[in-house]
């Protein structure tokens, strides 16, 4: 997934979209589709919470799934390993003031991060 909440900032709330190294955000000068802005535009970025939850309808399909393949001990290592998301909160500062304060998954934060981190480490031009 690749979809994240604006919560607060200088952008408007509502969904946003991270893809191919730009996140694409609504603004008031831009509400739909939105204003595309490159990673490399950004000048910090940190994790504000990240909070682990078990979602009990998957865990169960996890469950019944090993059950099918490993039996009772497939059961017992679906229910514990299934179901587990990952909710990240991020502040991120833009090199022109602007800054976000967005929601989104575990994945998307990872990628989002690496890339970043990325084309941060890159030689600035002149």
């Amino acid at each position: 997934m690749t979809r994240l909440t604006v919560q607060s900032g200088d952008f408007l709330q509502g969904e946003g979209e991270y893809r191919n190294g730009s996140l694409t955000l609504k603004t008031a000068r831009s509400p739909s589709p939105g204003e595309k802005i490159a990673l490399s535009r950004i000048k910090d970025m940190k994790v504000a919470n990240q909070e682990f939850s078990r979602n009990l309808g998957s865990a169960l399909g996890w469950g019944m799934a090993g059950a099918l393949f490993a039996g009772p001990l497939g059961l017992i290592a679906g229910l514990w390993l299934g179901g587990k998301d990952e909710e990240v909160t991020f502040l991120a500062t833009f090199k022109d003031g602007r800054k976000l304060l967005a929601v989104t998954d575990g994945k998307t934060w990872s990628r989002l991060d690496g890339h970043w981190r990325r084309t941060s480490q890159l030689p600035q031009r002149p």
